[in-house]
Formats: C-alpha cells, sequence, structure tokens
C-alpha cells in the first residue's frame, strides 16, 4: 500500500470526531436558556424561547449526520477487510446509522422551532400551543436520537474485548461510556442520556482509531490481543 493510500485510509475515522463535536453543539450546547420554573409554566414557556440556539442547533445537528454517515461507510469499508465473518462490526456500521436517521428527525424538530419562532421565516403563523408541542418533542428528540451510537459503542466492546479486532483500551472507554446510558434506561426509562455521552464517545473512538489506523493502515488489531490461529 502506498503512502497516499494508507493516508486515506486512516482518515475515515476524523469523521467521527467531528459528528461528535458537531453533535454536541447541535444539541447541548444550543439548549435554550429556561428555568425549570419557566419549564413547569406549560405553554407560557414558548414567550421565553429564543430562535437562535435552535437555528444554530439544526444547522450543526445536520452537518453532524453527514459526517456520521461518512465515518458509517468508512467503518464498514474497513470491517469488509479487517473483520469480514464479525457480526458486531456489521453491527457497528447499522447502529451508526440508525442514528443518523434518528437524528434528522430530531434535529428537524430544532429548525422547525427556527423558523416558527419569533424572527424566524415563518413567525406568528402557528399557535403558542402548537409551539410548545414542538418545544416539548424537541425536549427529548434529538436526545434520544444519539441511542444508536450507544447501540454501537456495545458492539465495539464485543468487537474488542471478545474478538481482539480493536486496541483493547479503546473496548474499555466504550464500555465505561456506554453503561451510563443503558443504566439510565433501566432504572429510569430515560432514554434521552445517550446524546449526554454518545458524542464523547465518537471523539475519542474517532481519534483512537485514526490513531491506530495510521500506525498500522491494514488493520488495528493489537498483536498482544490476536487469537491465535488467526
Amino acid at each position: 500500500m502506498g503512502t497516499n493510500d494508507a493516508a486515506s485510509t486512516s482518515r475515515w475515522p476524523v469523521w467521527g470526531l467531528a459528528a461528535g463535536v458537531l453533535g454536541a453543539i447541535g444539541h447541548i450546547f444550543s439548549q435554550p436558556s429556561v428555568t425549570r420554573e419557566q419549564r413547569g409554566s406549560g405553554v407560557e414557556v414558548v414567550s421565553e424561547l429564543d430562535r437562535a440556539p435552535y437555528h444554530i442547533g439544526v444547522v450543526a445537528g445536520l452537518f453532524a449526520v453527514f459526517c456520521l454517515l461518512a465515518f458509517a461507510s468508512g467503518w464498514r469499508r474497513w470491517a469488509t477487510t479487517t473483520a469480514p465473518a464479525s457480526l458486531a462490526a456489521e453491527v457497528v456500521s447499522l447502529a451508526l446509522t440508525a442514528s443518523a436517521g434518528a437524528m434528522i428527525l430530531g434535529y428537524g424538530f430544532r429548525g422547525t422551532l427556527a423558523i416558527y419562532l419569533p424572527g424566524g421565516i415563518n413567525e406568528n403563523t402557528i399557535p403558542p400551543e402548537g409551539l410548545y408541542v414542538l418545544y416539548m418533542f424537541d425536549d427529548l428528540g434529538p436526545f434520544l436520537s444519539w441511542y444508536g451510537v450507544t447501540m454501537a459503542a456495545a458492539a465495539v466492546v464485543w468487537l474488542a474485548l471478545r474478538e481482539h479486532q480493536l486496541p483493547k483500551w479503546i473496548g474499555v472507554v466504550s464500555l465505561l461510556l456506554a453503561i451510563p446510558p443503558v443504566g439510565m434506561l433501566v432504572a429510569t426509562g430515560l432514554s434521552g442520556f445517550a446524546g449526554m455521552v454518545q458524542p464523547l464517545w465518537l471523539i475519542v473512538v474517532g481519534i483512537g482509531m485514526a490513531l491506530a489506523l495510521r500506525r498500522s493502515p491494514a488493520g488495528v488489531t493489537e498483536p498482544s490481543f490476536a487469537v491465535p490461529g488467526d
């Protein structure tokens, strides 16, 4: 493999890093500034909403979707050559794609608020009650849409720690970042906690995979974890 081919092979994980950063901007750092009391006031909370964070959120979020799909495509290509018989490796790309589809809808609610709130291109065209419904959907939608990434992280745990196709540290990090969303889901029914954790997973794994591929473009399996006979 030539130098240019090796560099090209190692670049696709950077899309995961970009997806994590943009996704965090899209739903964590662009949350509307409202108090707990305002949130509990019912439809009156609509008068406290500023469209600017929603505009930022939908732009960053939908760019994150593109980056996540590029990451999923790169992962699938890597898995086809490095771990063709691994079910877990295939689950990763499927789970990432599932999240990308959900994100289009989740971040889409942010875009809807951006155009209907005062200052938007369709302001004053729907009543506050309608905006409140959109606000409630947006409250969980972008966060819930990251649950597929949690499933991808769980598959990476198996791929690294059981099948030894990835460095052990990537499996350990994936385990640590997959446990909180699953734990919150089981303990409380909260599905949106994935959106608080999984952007970080994408950033860390994107960097880790890029570094590992640069060191070993043909694959990232660590020799010390290689399965005898493979």
